[in-house]
């Protein structure tokens, strides 16, 4: 990799980007009650107080469950390692709670520049989440990018007024809010071709508007 590169800070998803996702959430979600397209966060915090520290308690130890069964995708460590030899600063902004980010870091031994969890208010898709981390750091808005595999992702690097990367499973088809991405992915390990090489990723809507 002898060119230049683009990014100055790269911003991660845990669940579904750097982790495989270990747990059903449409279980989490039938025994809360939740309905399919709600969002378990907000659903929660719109209980009323008598019914919140149940729900918080379920989706504590839900969380609890994932992050001690949790596994890396496949090159994680390696295309962290990469980045940050390149000079790259790297950020975790998950929407998880701290508690649950931490034991998975520390499980797989995995370190950044920045770690933000659902206890850093506003979460993301508030682009206040991805603001913040890139004022700690001192990185401008055009240097910086989102990658994640959901649209909270995707939201939240557009509100910020950022460029994302929606990292996609091999063989399955596009999710509908993919075209709001400006790069696709297929494997973790694109990521240290798409700093110095975006073209060969951006989206083609984007690309040719």
């Amino acid at each position: 990799m002898n060119g230049r590169r683009h990014f100055d800070l790269i911003i991660f998803d845990m669940d579904g980007t750097l982790t495989i996702d270990a747990l059903n959430f449409q279980d989490l979600r039938q025994r809360l009650g939740i309905e399919l397209r709600e969002p378990v966060l907000e659903w929660i915090a719109a209980l009323p107080a008598d019914k919140q520290t149940a729900a918080w308690e379920a989706l504590h130890q839900f969380e609890h469950e994932g992050a001690m069964a949790s596994e890396l995708r496949s090159g994680a460590k390696t295309v962290l390692y990469r980045l940050q030899s390149l000079g790259i600063r790297t950020a975790l902004l998950s929407r998880n709670s701290r508690r649950s980010v931490e034991t998975i870091l520390g499980r797989h031994s995995l370190d950044f520049d920045h770690i933000a969890s659902r206890d850093d208010l506003p979460m993301k898709p508030h682009p206040e989440s991805i603001w913040r981390i890139a004022r700690r750091l001192g990185v401008e808005l055009d240097r910086t990018l989102m990658v994640g595999d959901y649209i909270f992702d995707i939201q939240a690097a557009q509100a910020a007024a950022v460029r994302s990367v929606l990292l996609l499973e091999p063989n399955e088809p596009l999710p509908y809010f993919a075209d709001d991405a400006d790069f696709h992915i297929r494997s973790l390990e694109d990521m240290t071709a798409l700093v110095e090489e975006p073209d060969r990723y951006a989206v083609r809507m984007k690309k040719a508007s």
